[in-house]
């Protein structure tokens, strides 16, 4: 019996992307009644449906599914919460949190959707460029090359 399994074919948790005969998706799957403890990273997708209870840092989506629970931060470019997680999330694209979803801590991320019904409990940072430009004040961080000094007392 493997912990792991690898599929090519999409899971019904994630969203529909286009994927050719070219394009294979390879996820790893946390089946339902896993439990592991520690460090969990790579390059695949993640389907969480058992538990992870350890930092996760995956350069791929991670889906925590319906029965899926995480006691861990979670970084990764998009993150989709269907289950429950106790710690950070923090996503370079996005975070979703579904009707069923419970997030026990800060997210982080350019975009962030919370469905009506999710729980959620924590701090939210849209972090963005062009989030940090909207808040810059006018002129900060700009030479201030319109001041002229005399050397007159």
């Amino acid at each position: 019996m493997s912990i792991f399994r690898r599929e090519s074919s999409p899971s019904p948790l994630a969203a529909s992307e286009p994927s050719g005969p070219s394009q294979k998706r390879r996820v790893t799957h946390v089946a339902p009644g896993t439990r592991l403890r520690g460090e969990v990273v790579g390059e695949t997708e993640l389907l969480i449906e058992g538990e992870i209870e350890g930092e996760i840092r995956v350069e791929a989506t991670v889906t925590v599914g319906a029965e899926g629970a995480v006691a861990g931060p979670i970084t990764a470019p998009v993150v989709r919460v269907a289950g429950r997680v106790v710690g950070g999330v923090t996503a370079t694209d996005r975070v979703e949190v579904a009707p069923t979803g419970s997030v026990e801590g800060d997210i982080a991320a350019p975009r962030i959707v919370i469905s009506e019904g999710a729980f959620f409990k924590g701090r939210v940072e849209m972090k963005s460029d062009r989030a940090r430009e909207a808040r810059r004040p006018r002129g900060a961080g700009e030479p201030e090359s319109n001041l002229v000094e005399t050397g007159k007392p």
